[in-house]
């Protein structure tokens, strides 16, 4: 989907990345460079003997060259030179670009750079694999349970196997693009549903191709937990966000939040209603919720940032009634936020269908921003989930921060004014001894509120904890799985029919 700005290239060997993949963590190999070796200056009588075996030198030149090109079997290769390389550099053999031709005439996208499906695709072979796969291990989308080895003889064959992913998120197109024994992942296979990142397993970090923070820096990925199939007893699908964020972006959204020219700026939060703060929704007040928020509806940060979302989950298209407006947060002293799900019920109201897998529509994914950095508490828990190990992955453990003694614990509550055995200080508790996630300013964490099939995932539950030192900073950016409620254009009790084509599974394999 989404190739209305890309190029199209026909099917050419190239010299590139391999997919990701299970096998091989989706390292590309790097470039070969053969040093040019200079001349040594001659006298006259080496000058003379050049000259006189000069034809002979120009025939071996030539046949090597025919030969590189591919007319002397099919392992030469040729040369060329670029600014890029400062020399020459190895390039992949027209015997190669015979191989595609013969297995297929289908053409590839090739995404231009800065577009929106930069990254989106694969789009160079794997380096010195000169056929094209013919297996592969195949998992269900978002990589729950145990993979299939499928087959496939001709590229007719790979296409019928429908949309697949590596595990960077890229549409893999070709064959010549990943290694056999590679593990790939289906697409969504119903109107409704959408990629799903592969958690592969904890402490699992890629770079995102195409997809850069504020601050220029390429973002990555981090799995912090493993989702089963178990529907009520499975850890959720949460993920480490980095550089999702440039500093500006975060101190602007803090500003903006109390700005005199925000209409929706900081008041005491509200939660459990659909309806938007102009709708009604500003009196739903909380007694289990004791920060404050504001919303940031209208900025261009705001747009830029949930483009950047939207790219970051693979989606096909930016629409901007796919998202909520930015929540932006502030949690004093001892504020919190029990333990809750971020979409609404099934039977949350009448006017509009909210069960994805019926082709509703609810919040698909939140990704929680962190605009400031917290002393102590102010983590995003998962009461249901264990906190990691160091056999899972001692580096999380190290970053994430391990528990501390009971003793310190009480004295955390004591000093934040929480009273003992209220929900703030049972909450406390919890955070310590479930996994939960600090912040840290300008990351983010990922997690999703439905499964891969469209079912809305109760593992999903989580809560704010107290601030026990300083203040925290963070802001809520929720994208749907199509229309928002009050924002179909057709029929609110058929969202996912209203999906733009770039969005709307099942796609096609290969594109």
């Amino acid at each position: 989907g989404g190739t209305s700005n890309n190029k199209i290239s026909t099917m050419a060997g190239k010299k590139g990345q391999k997919a990701g993949g299970k096998s091989n963590g989706g390292k590309s190999a790097p470039k070969q460079i053969i040093d040019a070796i200079p001349l040594k200056k001659s006298n006259s009588n080496s000058t003379s003997f050049f000259l006189s075996s000069l034809p002979g030198i120009v025939l071996a030149v030539a046949a090597a060259l025919w030969f590189h090109k591919g007319g002397g079997g099919n392992g030469g290769i040729s040369l060329s030179t670029g600014p890029e390389s400062g020399g020459a550099s190895l390039v992949q053999p027209k015997q190669k670009k015979s191989q595609h031709s013969s297995y297929s005439s289908r053409q590839l996208i090739q995404p231009k750079p800065d577009t929106w499906t930069d990254g989106y695709y694969t789009t160079e072979d794997v380096p010195d694999q000169f056929a094209a796969s013919t297996h592969a291990l195949l998992y269900s989308n978002g990589g729950y349970g145990e993979p299939e080895m499928v087959s496939f003889a001709n590229d007719e064959e790979f296409i019928e196997l429908g949309r697949l992913y590596n595990d960077l998120g890229q549409i893999v197109q070709s064959p010549f693009h990943f290694r056999n024994g590679t593990a790939l992942y289906r697409g969504p296979e119903k109107p409704g549903t959408h990629f799903q990142w592969p958690a592969v397993h904890v402490g699992y970090k890629r770079p995102i191709p195409g997809v850069y923070g504020g601050n220029g820096k390429q973002i990555e990925l981090e799995t912090l937990t493993t989702p089963t199939t178990e529907a009520y007893s499975s850890d959720p699908r949460v993920f480490y966000i980095h550089n999702f964020l440039s500093p500006e972006e975060a101190d602007e959204f803090v500003r903006f939040s109390t700005a005199e020219e925000n209409p929706y700026k900081m008041a005491p939060s509200t939660g459990g209603t659909h309806k938007a703060w102009n709708q009604g929704g500003s009196n739903a007040r909380l007694t289990t919720r004791t920060s404050e928020n504001a919303f940031d509806v209208s900025t261009q940060q705001s747009k830029l940032v949930k483009r950047r979302a939207f790219r970051l989950l693979r989606m096909g298209a930016y629409k901007e009634s796919m998202a909520d407006g930015i929540q932006i947060l502030r949690y004093e002293l001892g504020q919190a936020y029990v333990a809750h799900h971020d979409y609404f019920p099934v039977h949350q109201s009448d006017d509009h269908l909210w069960d994805p897998s019926r082709g509703g529509s609810n919040r698909f994914a939140t990704m929680f921003l962190y605009l400031s950095d917290v002393e102590a508490g102010g983590q995003t828990a998962f009461p249901n989930s264990d906190r990691l190990t160091r056999e899972q992955s001692a580096e999380l453990v190290d970053r994430l921060g391990e528990s501390p003694p009971m003793e310190q614990r009480m004295e955390y509550i004591k000093e934040a004014g929480l009273k003992e055995g209220s929900w703030e200080s049972s909450l406390t508790l919890s955070c310590y001894e479930k996994f939960a996630v600090p912040p840290r300013r300008g990351d983010a964490i990922l997690f999703y509120s439905q499964r891969p099939d469209g079912h809305l995932d109760v593992n999903s539950l989580h809560g704010a904890c107290p601030v026990l030192k300083g203040t925290k900073w963070g802001a809520n950016l929720w994208v749907w799985n199509a229309c928002r409620y009050s924002q179909c254009t057709s029929d609110p009790l058929h969202p996912a029919a209203e999906l733009m084509d770039e969005m709307k599974a099942p796609f096609p394999g290969g594109i």
